[in-house]
Formats: C-alpha cells, structure tokens, sequence
C-alpha cells in the first residue's frame, strides 16, 4: 500500500443497460465493488468512491468501508468527467498517481493494477488500457494534474473521458494473452450472469 497512489472509482452511472446498480451486483458473497476494493487497497493509501447524488447508501464490509471516502457529483447525469472533476477535492495532496476505475470490472485484479503501475515511469502522464482497439481512459492511471482538465472540459460541453489524454503523453498497454478476461467491463444482464457462472465455487 503507498500513500502516494489513490484510487478514484467511479461508481454514479445510471446503469441503464443493466437495470440496476452495477456496484452492487453480488458475485458470489461480495459485490462487484467490494471485490475492485480489495484489489486496489493492496497497492493504494486511499481510495475515493463517486455516486450521483441520489443514489443510495452501498453495502460495503466494515473493513473495506472504514478505508475509502465517498464523494457525490455536483451535477447529475454529465456522466464520468463530471464524477472526476468532483472527485478533485477527496484527493490527499500528496497523491502522485490516481487510478481511475469504473465500478463494472468484475475480472479485475491485483495483477492488472500493478502493470499499469509498472508501467508509469517518469516518461509518461498517464497509463490507459488498451484492448480489442479500444483505449479505456477509465481503467488508466493518471498524474492527478491530468485529471484537473475534467471541469474544464465540462465547461466546453465535452463529455467523452478520452478528451482528457488530449497533450498528454499517454502510454496504452495491451494486455497480455493471459490476462483479456481482467480488463472487460459487465454492461448487460446476460454479461453479469457469465460473471457468475466465472465466480461460482466449483464443486
């Protein structure tokens, strides 16, 4: 654990596709959110959660909640940009590296934190997630001045995450072919079944 890396996972959306609150959906006796926590408390000093502002209070165990802030958007709806430009204010100052997640990686472990970890050398000001030609600028991690672009490009009516590698130097990291699995998110019903079915015990 290193005090100068936070984590800021993203956890407001409206989970439209889903029905229901993705951070809560239960994989086995943990939700999804509670197993991205136990990972990135390994490697980071805090951890920041973001809702909408009406969204109900999570369930997170009292070892993993007595560790993180939860912070609220301002402004509901102005999707991910929005929950990041708010997050601003939770970040401890000393943070030099700030993983931004979302909260729809039930894959997600320890091994793919650390590569992007290892990955941030001083040649870079962000390391984003780069699979099936897709750049996820929300399984990245990021020097926090990177992220204080967020409300400025709120104010230019921008909304898409990936304005935010604009002028940066920004590193894109593949995943190997033992690790595809770790970096897809879970949108759908039928996606969050096949979670499941991975996570179910195995008799």
């Amino acid at each position: 654990m290193n005090d100068k890396i936070t984590t800021l996972i993203l956890a407001g959306g409206r989970s439209s596709r889903m029905g229901q609150d993705k951070a809560g959906l239960l994989l086995g006796e943990k939700s999804v959110l509670e197993k991205i926590l136990e990972n990135v408390l390994k490697v980071s000093g805090h951890v920041v959660v973001m809702r909408a502002p009406d969204q109900p209070p999570l369930s997170i165990q009292s070892d993993l909640s007595d560790r993180i802030k939860i912070g609220f958007d301002r402004v509901e709806g102005e999707g991910p940009l929005q929950g990041i430009a708010d997050s601003l204010i939770h970040l401890p100052a000393q943070a030099e590296r700030v993983f931004v997640l979302t909260c729809d990686l039930p894959f997600l472990s320890n091994r793919w934190i650390e590569a992007l970890n290892e990955a941030f050398t001083e040649d870079w000001d962000a390391v984003c997630t780069h699979s099936e030609n897709i750049t996820n600028a929300l399984l990245a991690l990021y020097r926090p001045q990177v992220l204080h672009r967020a409300q400025e490009l709120l104010n230019e009516g921008k909304r898409r995450p990936l304005e935010l590698l604009k002028g940066w130097r920004v590193k894109k990291l593949e995943p190997t072919h033992d690790l595809p699995l770790e970096v897809k998110d879970m949108n759908t019903p039928s996606e969050y079944e096949n979670a499941k079915l991975h996570f179910k015990p195995k008799t």
